[in-house]
């Protein structure tokens, strides 16, 4: 799912729980599960891969256009979510009850939509088992498809990437394909 997908889900779903429950606590959890996750990406990016083009749009278009080695992404595994789910039961925590609630819609959210970028298991590479099994690399667990991005980065972040492939995932609305400048 795009950034901006996994933003505008975030605000809704915050938003609820704020409505339903008022809990400051709980609605910080859904905010940073939901979308600060994917600081896990950052982290690959400047670590595991060693780019410094701290640009917003760079950033975005190394992934959206599948030029990562490595994926390591330790916040986006099955493992961890196991582990802050005892946690957060343990502890009665509201605040990691609400990070776990984000952190899995955001998790169904890619296993839906990234499933469609990718010939590979999509379900099991949220396994961090799985991802270190496969020493982290990109190609084995995600494949290497060509993916259009759209030129602009508000785009980007919004709409994301989409396969090449014929049948992998759809076009743009108006059936027009989006193209990346890369």
């Amino acid at each position: 799912m795009s950034p901006g997908g996994h933003l505008a889900t975030t605000v809704v779903a915050a938003g609820g729980v704020a409505a339903a429950i008022g809990s400051l606590p709980l609605t910080v959890g859904v905010v940073v599960g939901g979308f600060l996750i994917d600081l896990d990406h950052l982290a690959d990016y400047l670590v595991i891969e060693r780019q410094r083009d701290l640009r917003p749009g760079a950033f975005l278009r190394f992934y959206l256009e599948g030029r990562a080695r490595r994926v390591v992404l330790v916040l986006h595994s099955y493992e961890l979510f196991a582990l802050l789910g005892l946690l957060a039961w343990w502890h009665a925590s509201l605040a990691l009850g609400g990070y776990l609630i984000g952190a899995l819609m955001h998790l169904v959210l890619d296993i839906v939509f990234n499933g469609k970028l990718t010939p590979r298991s999509i379900g099991a590479f949220y396994s961090f088992g799985y991802r270190l099994a496969h020493r982290f690399d990109a190609d084995a667990l995600i494949g290497r498809e060509p993916r259009d991005v759209p030129a602009s980065s508000l785009g980007a972040f919004f709409v994301g990437a989409r396969s090449r492939v014929p049948g992998r995932a759809p076009s743009a609305p108006g059936g027009r394909r989006l193209t990346g400048s890369g």
